[in-house]
């Protein structure tokens, strides 16, 4: 009888946890994005992912089935140390709202790790995001500040031998 009890409990945990917990992609900051600001005075820098603990089936991201970011549009093709990369993002981009941000691999190495922000080359209050990488091409999700005039999109590579090197992309 015990041991049904200690089963018991550990299968509530765990159902109370699956409910409370923010799903793959989500954050509990973005479920309160409504009352979170960039420069709250949380440390936004980041470089972990935004899925760090989940286990994704080979394939489950490449396609994007799960994650509907809506149009997106193309700000061109940057170059960063060495690599082209083609540059699309969400459609409609409004102060304090989610960017999403998709980036193929046009030419040159696969990058280690891309991150990216809005904001000024500093980072100054972004919310820094490192994105996901599915062989040649990368995505992720950052949040706009509240006031984006002369805000760009910086995106920084880090190459296989650990330099980093970023380019700022204008918004329009």
């Amino acid at each position: 009888m015990n041991d049904l009890i200690k089963i018991l409990a550990v299968a509530g945990t765990a159902i109370a946890l699956s409910v409370s917990l923010p799903g793959c992609g989500e954050s509990s900051e973005s479920k309160s994005a409504g009352t979170h600001s960039a420069d709250d005075g949380h440390d936004h820098a980041s470089d972990g992912d935004d899925h760090e603990g989940h286990d994704h089936a080979e394939g489950e991201h490449g396609e994007h089935d799960d994650h509907d970011h809506g149009e997106m549009r193309s700000l061109g093709s940057v170059t960063i140390a060495g690599t082209t990369l083609a540059v699309s993002v969400s459609s409609d981009i409004k102060p304090s709202s989610e960017l999403h941000l998709d980036l193929e691999v046009e030419s040159g190495p696969i990058p280690a790790a891309v991150r990216f922000w809005i904001g000024d080359q500093a980072g100054t209050g972004a919310l820094k995001s490192k994105a996901d990488a599915h062989d040649d091409h990368f995505h992720g999700q950052t949040e706009a500040p509240a006031t984006m005039a002369g805000a760009s999109l910086w995106i920084e590579i880090e190459t296989a031998s650990g330099e980093r090197q970023v380019v700022a992309v204008p918004l329009q």
